[in-house]
């Protein structure tokens, strides 16, 4: 069986909790054990119960399991009671453990069904395109969960000096709605990406490493949760290219269809000339 990211971090969590709570269980009831701290009320033996002799308030490791288990979840049936001042010292610490213990358990358990998974992603690299007659910047951005909406977008390209942070390019913008698949495209042919053209251009030549940040802020369509997503690049992480291979298809109803995230990295390579003639126009 195969498991969704999101359902095995909750079967892990529980497991992990599970395993916590045991240890809890069975460490208590090894103290209750071994200081004989605990014993049957009497009432409790006045009939012949499998297993205990009539009038015996004396306990096996069975019972203290029991009693650890009862004095956790603070139910108090009265049958095992603690007869020393250090019984009932271990019981109040039990009881303060399992107070914290439910509170965190229920707390982190809600958090991890209710939240939203890393399920948004951009490619690793950020292309040089050139298409319809012009440069562009482009990312690719792919989105396995729920639509996002009302997406506003920043994009920052810096470099250091003299341990100083120089802006190159900075926009903000809105976004269409993060369905599956979404393109972010800067035209560096545009006289207001003029800086960004030049700083590129001068990174590609080793003059200096460029640093740049994608990054968006936008809800899920469902639930409403603000969703952000912040990615870090710098030079060596440009590359040339054209046209990005298809994820996916569309079916006759317009619905995308057999989607190949595989392909997701993806694009068809620049002609060197068409890469050498942006370098050389950028500098």
């Amino acid at each position: 069986m195969i498991f969704r990211f999101k359902t095995r971090e909750v079967l892990l969590f529980i497991s992990i909790s599970l395993g916590v709570y045991m240890i809890i269980i069975f460490g208590f009831a090894w103290i209750y054990y071994n200081t004989g701290s605990i014993e049957m009320t009497p009432y409790s033996t006045s009939y012949n119960h499998p297993g205990i002799d009539s009038g015996s308030t004396r306990i096996n490791f069975e019972k203290a399991v029991y009693f650890s288990i009862v004095s956790f979840h603070t139910i108090g049936f009265g049958d095992i009671h603690p007869v020393t001042q250090l019984g009932r010292q271990i019981v109040m610490i039990q009881s303060t453990i399992s107070l914290f213990f439910t509170s965190i358990f229920s707390g982190f358990l809600v958090y991890f069904v209710i939240k939203r998974p890393q399920d948004v992603f951009t490619t690793k690299k950020v292309y040089i395109r050139y298409r319809k007659d012009h440069y562009f910047l482009s990312l690719r951005l792919g989105n396995k969960g729920r639509d996002i909406i009302d997406l506003k977008s920043k994009f920052e390209a810096w470099t250091i000096e003299n341990n100083t942070r120089i802006r190159a390019f900075r926009l903000e913008e809105e976004l269409p709605d993060l369905e599956k698949i979404l393109y972010y495209d800067l035209n560096l042919d545009d006289p207001a990406s003029h800086s960004l053209r030049v700083a590129i251009a001068d990174a590609l030549v080793n003059k200096t490493l460029l640093h740049m940040k994608f990054s968006f802020i936008g809800n899920d369509i469902k639930t409403g949760e603000q969703v952000a997503y912040a990615k870090y690049y710098d030079s060596r992480h440009l590359s040339f290219g054209k046209m990005f291979l298809n994820v996916y298809s569309w079916d006759p109803n317009g619905r995308r269809k057999n989607f190949r995230w595989g392909n997701f990295e993806r694009i068809e390579p620049m002609d060197k000339t068409m890469a050498d003639r942006f370098v050389g126009g950028g500098i």
